[in-house]
């Protein structure tokens, strides 16, 4: 069982005060002062369980301006701090671990006209403080290359690791991991931690976030389930709650570790440019999955009564940036490749009270496979400062031909996916080989393996019916009364009889001389009846004994 658990990430608060210009009064007397406003948001503080944590300020000023000077202390000594002029930060590294204990922190900086401001502060390195996380494993690195194939087929830039969130998923997983945390059998949050138990480092995400000395906005997933990490990754992102820290265009750097059967991702954001739009699936994602069966903390249906597991694979929108306070979902819509319109079930802010900038919306069915879809939404923003802005989108999709096949692809070869989204979109086929010879068949260059291997008789090559069914996106039956194998995919239904040499397309039934073949009580089809049934290519290359389906 997969147990999600989710949560917002944490805003950075910020104090603001006035620095007053000095001005003589026999020159300016009758001209009102300037002021320059600056906030600014200094760390580490409280207790920190680092032994080398950065120590630093930014400030974020009313108007560009650098300093004319700057000064930096430690516990009353001066100490060598590096301004970045860029982030506007003011940051200390010590080169040795610090002994546990109080520190106060000074930071003195002045501008050409203006008094210099000291903004003071106070941490304390705990007794069980750590050296920092530096060194990764080939599992969090393979992490790290999943999550930013999922940013590349949305649109958006790859993060990297830091080496404080590693540090952090790495002690909360370990928590977790040691205290076999029950998130199942119990209603004790992944999120959260319990000072009397060994491991602990803070309550909430918060408190972990400055034991650990990081000082950007941060997020959270936690998954709990017996997979590898990569797996893991794959289930926060089909869950909506959880996909939506992958989506922030901000998002810059991650950590994540596995221990056991906890997985942890924590997210470290930028404000970012501008307020965007993202959506998911992607416009022309060729590979979008069909089903969703929930498993999620909290439940996405539980505010949509009679509602019921297995839903269609939830569509997400969210709108991130500078500035953006929460969205309203003004309309939603979903429509199959005929033009009819999906019955969906919608979360959004207002009623959803985990959600706040993005929406998201379920088909109440799974979706079909390989198919297209057409998806538009129209959304308004609302802004810290009560204005508003509309974003709208209109855009299109298909789905996978068989379970599972999408993500495999994209963790395979993401470059590849992405030139298939630009270059094909949503016009292009899909390519199944079977080796006669073989007990695997590929779709779309993706190894699977045979129920049942393929079977030669006087010449003749037969297929199992349930593997050119999985691999060609349809769905089979066995009709004992009939003693014929019932295929179905959309609109086409094909009775493929083991008694007689017929079969039936849509309910008109033909004859034929390659009839379908009851061996070993399972169906099998020969090779030559697929291209006048199926309705695709089909061709036989004798030098590698391959049977190729194009469709």
């Amino acid at each position: 069982m997969i147990v999600l658990k989710a949560t917002k990430w944490q805003s950075l608060i910020k104090v603001c005060v006035i620095v007053c210009m000095l001005v003589s009064s026999m020159f300016w007397s009758a001209k009102p002062s300037y002021a320059l406003s600056y906030g600014y948001m200094a760390y580490p503080q409280g207790n920190v369980g680092l032994l080398r944590p950065d120590i630093g300020a930014t400030i974020n000023l009313s108007e560009g301006k650098t300093p004319e000077s700057y000064h930096f202390y430690l516990n009353n000594t001066e100490v060598n701090a590096i301004y970045d002029p860029i982030s506007v930060k003011y940051i200390y590294r010590p080169t040795a671990d610090l002994a546990p204990g109080d520190y106060t922190a000074r930071l003195v900086f002045s501008f050409s006209g203006y008094e210099p401001v000291s903004i003071d502060w106070k941490f304390t390195i705990t007794q069980n403080a750590s050296s920092l996380s530096t060194a990764t494993t080939q599992e969090q690195r393979d992490g790290l290359r999943a999550i930013n194939d999922y940013r590349a087929k949305l649109g958006l830039s790859s993060v990297k690791f830091s080496d404080l969130l590693n540090t952090a998923a790495q002690k909360h997983a370990q928590y977790l991991y040691d205290n076999q945390i029950d998130p199942i059998h119990t209603d004790v949050s992944l999120h959260e931690e319990d000072s009397s138990k060994p491991g602990y480092i803070g309550k909430t995400l918060g408190e972990r976030m400055r034991y650990i000395g990081y000082s950007r906005t941060s997020g959270e997933d936690v998954a709990y389930n017996r997979v590898s990490l990569v797996e893991a990754i794959d289930s926060l992102f089909d869950a909506p709650y959880h996909r939506s820290p992958f989506m922030v265009p901000g998002l810059t750097e991650i950590g994540v570790f596995k221990a056991g059967d906890y997985h942890v991702v924590e997210f470290g954001f930028s404000d970012g440019v501008a307020p965007e739009l993202v959506v998911s699936p992607s416009n022309n994602d060729i590979y979008v999955p069909t089903i969703f069966d929930g498993h999620e903390s909290p439940d996405p249906i539980r505010i949509h009564s009679g509602s019921e597991y297995p839903v269609g694979y939830p569509i997400m929108a969210s709108v991130n940036g500078p500035g953006v306070a929460k969205v309203v979902l003004n309309e939603a819509e979903l429509k199959d490749e005929s033009g009819k319109e999906v019955p969906l079930l919608l979360n959004a802010p207002g009623k959803d009270d985990h959600l706040d900038t993005e929406v998201f919306m379920m088909p109440k069915q799974p979706l079909l496979l390989d198919t297209t879809y057409k998806a538009s939404v129209k959304l308004t923003a609302t802004m810290e400062d009560g204005s508003t802005r509309a974003f709208n989108k209109d855009w299109t999709f298909r789905t996978e031909p068989k379970v599972g096949l999408g993500v495999q692809k994209l963790h395979s070869d993401a470059v590849a996916y992405t030139i298939q989204m630009a270059n094909f979109g949503l016009n292009r086929t899909h390519t199944v080989t079977f080796g006669l010879n073989d007990d695997k068949y590929k779709l779309d260059l993706i190894s699977y393996n045979m129920q049942q291997k393929p079977y030669i008789e006087d010449g003749t090559s037969y297929l199992y019916i349930r593997d050119l069914a999985a691999a060609l996106g349809a769905s089979v039956e066995w009709d004992d009364q009939k003693k014929a194998a019932i295929y179905k995919k959309k609109e086409k239904t094909i009775i493929f009889y083991t008694n007689r040499n017929a079969y039936s397309i849509n309910g008109v039934e033909r004859e034929t001389d390659s009839a379908a073949k009851l061996i070993n009580e399972t169906t099998m089809i020969p090779v030559r009846l697929l291209s006048e049934t199926l309705g695709a290519k089909v061709d036989y290359v004798e030098s590698t004994r391959t049977v190729l389906i194009n469709y």
